[in-house]
């Protein structure tokens, strides 16, 4: 019994301690009087009130305590001090002492170290110091200003939490979110939901991400896309480096280049956007974009674009196992560079082209392009033009070096500059043949049709004879140095992403024999 006793006494004296702890503390005023109040008794509180609660002060011009219920509302000039941390003002207060709550209405300002809040209506939490808005917020930093419907504010860890219209206004963008976490601690800035960042150079969407404004460092996600004057980056995830204008993108790579009408996809990018070189990889791939014609699509490895201080694309670069389609030409070679501002393509490396039933090679390849299409071709050094005539036979021209004319996307006429030689098959109207025409000449030109051939100039003492089919060797109908890479020629954009062939043509292993 005395045990219990004992416990009882215990217990009612925590309570009591408890209780004078949570109990509100008037401190001053100039005038107290007993009074009614909506039908409830209290004491009205006038002139320079001030009461405490724990280490929390307030302040205000006059005040209603209700008797028996630890509750006060005060008005006028309200000033609430919570621990030296944080200062709120209004015009009025509603404060229950029981479950510290502060409802603040009115002209509310709440200050810390970090930021000011400015509001209309607020909630403070004493004892989680957290504060909540519901009816529009304006939050002011160093650097920012924020705006919202809704927020949540916790002192503490000195993090935001807002709602519906958020936008916030920095000297260099403004971002604008339907749900933001804002750290004042770190000055960063956490999205969830569709969010815009606009600035001067750029404006930057995503569904999910962070930015820190302090050092202009962020990371983008979900849906995301930079746009710029010139240039529209979308991606997976995006890390953005505002500062030097420097973005790694992942996943779903897409570049648009708008003046040059350039896209380029891939998995994995760097991106420069204030000049210099942007590169992707991985399944990369450049699309050359032609409004009136079929469009030019180009696989390497690793693609480079190259742009000037104003952002202007020069020059693209694809290199290793670098393939092309275009439903006109394709080609082949381990590196590509294309001049955007001449439209000038140069192939590197064992470079293979095929228009129509021609296949050229040699050592390089340079092409110019007008309107989109191939005008002219230039192959320097142990040049080859092989046009596949039937499933036995293969017209060749050969020389040191060929200039291939284009019209209406297939080849016109070539010159053949120094050691020109050619292998013809002359056939009749009717396509019957009529004999081989095995030819040489220090320079020739040779004009082409739908059919193949046509006709073959001879500009410099020739050496020329029609045979026989039937009286040439087999050998002796391929040039020197002929090799014909069908197998290697994409059918469609999809087949420039395969490198090595799976199945080699017959026609190709008799010739190599």
């Amino acid at each position: 019994m005395r045990y219990f006793l004992l416990l009882f006494v215990l217990i009612i004296g925590i309570n009591v301690s408890a209780q004078r702890r949570n109990t509100l503390k008037i401190i001053h005023a100039n005038k107290l009087k007993s009074a009614t109040f909506n039908g409830k008794k209290g004491q009205k509180l006038i002139g320079d009130v001030a009461f405490k609660h724990g280490k929390t002060l307030m302040y205000c011009d006059s005040a209603f305590s209700y008797k028996g219920k630890n509750t006060i509302d005060a008005y006028g000039n309200v000033h609430i001090i919570d621990k030296d941390s944080v200062d709120i003002y209004s015009n009025v207060l509603f404060y229950n002492g029981n479950t510290k709550l502060a409802k603040l209405r009115g002209n509310v300002l709440m200050k810390d170290k970090k930021m000011t809040l400015r509001t209309e209506k607020l909630n403070y939490y004493m004892k989680t110091k957290s504060a909540f808005y519901f009816d529009g917020g304006v939050i002011v930093d160093k650097e920012n200003t924020l705006t919202s419907d809704i927020g949540n504010y916790f002192s503490k860890q000195k993090i935001f939490y807002f709602k519906k219209k958020v936008v916030l206004i920095n000297l260099d963008y403004v971002m604008n979110s339907d749900t933001l976490i804002y750290s004042t601690n770190s000055e960063t800035a956490f999205f969830r939901g569709p969010s815009t960042i606009v600035s001067d150079e750029n404006s930057i969407y995503c569904e999910k991400g962070w930015y820190n404004t302090k050092t202009d460092i962020s990371i983008f996600q979900k849906n995301t896309f930079l746009k710029n004057k010139t240039q529209e980056l979308g991606a997976d995830s995006l890390y953005y480096d505002r500062n030097i204008g420097f973005g790694r993108a992942l996943k779903n790579v897409v570049l648009f280049d708008s003046v040059k009408n350039i896209i380029i996809k891939g998995q994995y990018a760097e991106y420069l956007e204030k000049g210099g070189s942007s590169f992707f990889t991985d399944s990369a791939i450049a699309i050359m974009i032609n409004e009136s014609k079929d469009s030019l699509y180009i696989h390497g490895d690793t693609l480079r674009l190259d742009f000037d201080t104003n952002k202007v694309a020069e020059y693209f670069y694809a290199y290793n196992k670098v393939k092309f389609y275009k439903e006109d030409i394709q080609g082949k070679c381990d590196s590509l560079v294309y001049s955007l501002s001449d439209s000038v393509l140069y192939l590197n490396g064992r470079p293979l082209i095929w228009s129509d039933n021609s296949q050229m090679s040699g050592k390089k390849i340079r092409a110019l392009v007008k309107n989109g299409s191939v005008n002219r071709l230039y192959v320097d050094t142990n040049a080859f033009v092989i046009q596949h005539d039937t499933l036995e036979y293969y017209n060749q021209v050969s020389g040191r070096n060929v200039i291939a004319y284009f019209k209406n996307d297939a080849i016109d006429y070539v010159k053949v500059l120094g050691n020109a030689q050619t292998i013809y098959f002359v056939k009749e109207e009717d396509n019957s043949l009529v004999g081989v025409n095995l030819a040489s000449s220090s320079n020739m030109r040779v004009l082409f049709n739908s059919k193949g051939i046509s006709n073959i100039i001879y500009l410099s003492k020739p050496k020329a004879s029609l045979n026989p089919i039937k009286k040439v060797s087999k050998r002796a109908l391929f040039l020197r140095g002929f090799k014909y890479y069908d197998y290697w020629r994409p059918q469609n954009k999809n087949e420039i992403f395969y490198w090595e062939p799976e199945k080699v043509k017959e026609t190709t292993k008799l010739q190599n024999k």
